[in-house]
């Protein structure tokens, strides 16, 4: 069996990431801008993919020449 390559972060990495408060990451994942955290056991995880989806995302809405 393949070993997953998608990295899951935990909440407060994914805050570090987008510059946020833990807070916030859960008021973006309660008005659907990020998917629900994959729980494993207790914690919840977010796939790093998302979280950049997500960036990527502000990146074109403030300026909509941006090109990833």
């Amino acid at each position: 069996m393949d070993a997953p390559s998608e990295r899951l972060l935990t909440l407060r990495e994914a805050k570090l990431l987008i510059g946020v408060s833990v807070r916030t990451i859960y008021r973006l994942i309660h008005v659907g801008d990020l998917p629900p955290p994959v729980k494993i056991g207790r914690a919840a995880r977010i796939p790093e993919s998302e979280v950049i989806a997500y960036i990527e995302t502000l990146k074109r809405k403030r300026c909509p020449s941006y090109a990833a």
